[in-house]
């Protein structure tokens, strides 16, 4: 295989790299605000871990104050209503438009999105490398290694692609 530079890189890497960090930084700002809107309901509602999980966790009683935790939780009912609440919350504070479903997260959602941008570097820079095989077969064999394998090369085609000589950081598009 033939050493590749900076100028083997495709205008396709590039844009598929700046779709990705305009993705990353709108998913984790997406996070950062769904995160504490549960955080401030899960204040007002009270949900406990009150569920045998496996072997090696036992009911507590102890409260919940992290979303990740809510499975620990049988109350169906609180939890609902934790759900209903939050629902409401971020529409009211524009993090969930109108349109999208109440069982729909717009953190989620803004994730899915940037892993749909990581798998167009993964099509885009197998493209540019010419191997014989397609991004979703490289984002195989990389996930077979290991998800920190597949971080790294995504981390690595980023990086190549903002330090280039010339590189001018995505616009973001702002709302008038």
């Amino acid at each position: 295989m033939k050493k590749l530079t900076m100028k083997d890189i495709t205008p396709e890497v590039e844009a598929a790299v700046n779709a990705y960090l305009l993705a990353r930084a709108n998913a984790e700002v997406k996070r950062e605000a769904v995160d504490a809107v549960y955080g401030e309901v899960l204040a007002e509602i009270p949900m406990f871990v009150d569920m045998k999980f496996a072997e090696d966790h036992e009911p507590s009683g102890e409260r919940i104050t992290d979303r990740k935790l809510l499975y620990l939780s049988a109350d169906e009912d609180a939890c609902k209503r934790v759900y209903a609440e939050v629902d409401v919350r971020l529409r009211a504070k524009r993090l969930k438009p109108d349109d999208m479903p109440v069982e729909h997260c717009p953190a989620l959602v803004a994730e899915n999105f940037q892993t749909e941008c990581e798998w167009a570097i993964l099509d885009a820079s197998a493209d540019m490398l010419g191997l014989e095989f397609d991004g979703k077969e490289l984002n195989h064999r990389l996930l077979c290694l290991g998800l920190e394998k597949r971080e790294a090369y995504i981390d690595i085609v980023v990086k190549l692609v903002i330090n280039r000589p010339g590189f001018k950081r995505p616009k973001i598009p702002m709302a008038a």
